[in-house]
């Protein structure tokens, strides 16, 4: 409620009834427009999320901890065998957990960004993409806390400032990455209930069968299992370039720029399917 307020202020304090987002002929004054306005959300929702709890980015770090000292202790009970790679284990279990807390933010951004306004954008013509890029700088902001510990701890470690910055950017992307795939699962998450419910389930229960916590061994069928999660493209070259080991750089370039891409082309897809959606919610009643 409180979010939907501060959007509704927002465009009645802005003058800009005249300009039409969903259909400009500029597709680059749209885009502007539209960062523009993302980002003035994005502040005043910065501030009322850490001025109402005391503890703050204690919250964004706790879970970290716990899982990591969960696995490690696993590990060291031999429900979990030892990594293959040259990495001290805390470490190891650390990046795979916040490379899996980032991609899950991601994934369900667009969903929670039209849930959290849902009641605003059905009567107000508003653009989608601000209210998606809003949700995206917060989740950017929680992700960099997380990657700034991962880097402290790793530095703590001895781990070189070099590999470090290269694990912490592959771990960032990783944001990038969920995004891309969160704007084309979201339009069928928020017309089909269904869907969503099982992408809710994937999250909950898919970081126990992922290489959040595992190193794939060669010729197993967790390999198979594992080299096909979501979240293999970042946590394991994370880990690999953590640990000093080389990474194929035209194929990770390739996954990149196809990434980047398929971003694009997904919020476009997102952005189009506002009126399908909109549409559900009044009539459904959402």
């Amino acid at each position: 409620m409180q979010f939907t307020t501060k959007i509704g202020c927002l465009f009645l304090s802005m003058q800009t009834k005249s300009v039409d987002f969903d259909g400009t002929p500029s597709p680059v004054k749209q885009v502007r427009h539209s960062i523009a306005l993302a980002y003035q959300l994005f502040r005043p929702q910065l501030k009322a999320k850490f001025s109402r709890s005391f503890l703050g980015y204690f919250w964004i770090i706790f879970p970290i901890v716990v899982l990591t000292v969960a696995a490690h202790g696993a590990h060291q009970s031999g429900i979990m065998f030892a990594p293959d790679i040259d990495l001290p284990f805390f470490i190891f279990y650390m990046i795979g957990v916040v490379a899996w807390l980032n991609f899950g933010e991601a994934l369900m951004l667009g969903v929670r960004s039209v849930e959290a306004s849902r009641s605003f954008i059905a009567r107000v013509r508003f653009p989608m993409l601000s209210i998606v890029l809003s949700q995206l700088f917060a989740i950017l902001v929680d992700g960099l806390i997380r990657i700034l510990f991962v880097a402290l701890m790793s530095l703590a470690f001895g781990i070189g400032p070099l590999r470090v910055m290269s694990s912490c950017g592959i771990i960032l992307f990783g944001t990038v990455f969920g995004v891309m795939l969160g704007a084309f699962i979201a339009p069928f998450a928020l017309l089909v209930e269904d869907v969503k419910r099982i992408f809710q389930l994937f999250l909950s229960f898919g970081l126990l069968v992922s290489p959040v916590f595992f190193q794939p061994r060669p010729g197993t069928t967790l390999e198979t299992v594992l080299y096909f999660h979501p979240i293999a493209p970042i946590a394991l070259p994370a880990r690999k370039a953590m640990a000093g080991t080389p990474i194929d750089i035209p194929l990770s370039a390739v996954f990149a720029l196809t990434v980047l891409g398929l971003l694009v082309v997904g919020l476009r897809f997102f952005i189009k399917a506002k009126p399908l959606i909109v549409e559900r919610m009044l009539l459904g009643g959402r």
